[in-house]
């Protein structure tokens, strides 16, 4: 992925309890040209202290951490702290709670064997609003979302929403994780004109992440994972 022409000023706050671990990760956010600023956080207890002082645009956050955990922060810093984005970054491939992670509003979800390159691409997606997910976990999230869509039964397909052909592909789009950009270059359409689409299909869902339009699109047979 070239990177030397994207334009962003990124703050990065990386969450782990491992000094050595922090130091690596922030060995390689300071080589990302758009990786601006990049501080850590011992436990999820001081992340949200430093997050009540600062904004960050990017957590990169583990989970098994004492004092608080990374679900448990995660879930404040939805409530809390809505703008900033949220990336785990885990040895952890436990399923479940890949799913409630993800069904909370977790965009990115990376198992800490990734590589550099992995990493700077999850990054650069999560800040754009698209989900980015390990190969491992697209997989879990992919299956539950097909069964989720099977057995759940408070959706009634006779109250779809009022969508254009246009704002359906591109939510099946979303839902294969292309980016703005991608999607723009696919379609012949500026990158402006592609959020203006987003968020219009995010107003008409009444959702705030692409998540929940991943779910809707799943429910309605749009997409099928």
């Amino acid at each position: 992925m070239e990177t030397e022409n994207i334009t962003k000023d990124l703050s990065v706050l990386v969450v782990d309890d491992h000094p050595l671990y922090r130091n690596g990760i922030k060995r390689i956010l300071n080589n990302i040209d758009f990786v601006t600023k990049c501080d850590e956080a011992e436990n999820g207890r001081d992340c949200i202290e430093k997050l009540k002082q600062t904004h960050y645009d990017i957590i990169l956050l583990d989970l098994q951490m004492p004092e608080m955990d990374g679900v448990e922060a995660a879930a404040l810093i939805k409530k809390d702290f809505p703008r900033s984005k949220i990336i785990i970054l885990t040895m952890s491939d436990s399923k479940r709670q890949m799913i409630e992670l993800l069904d909370m509003g977790v965009l990115g979800y990376v198992l800490k064997s990734t590589d550099e390159l992995e990493l700077t691409e999850a990054i650069l997606r999560v800040s754009e609003g698209v989900q980015y997910l390990s190969k491992e976990v697209d997989d879990v999230w992919t299956r539950f979302l097909g069964n989720k869509s099977k057995f759940e039964r408070n959706y009634n397909k006779n109250e779809k929403v009022d969508l254009s052909e246009r704002e359906k592909e591109i939510i099946r789009m979303i839902c294969k994780q292309m980016s703005s950009q991608e999607i723009a270059d696919k379609l012949s359409l500026s990158n402006n004109t592609v959020k203006t689409h987003r968020n219009h299909i995010m107003k008409k869902l009444e959702t705030d992440n692409v998540v929940g339009i991943a779910i809707y699109a799943v429910r309605a047979g749009i997409f099928v994972p």
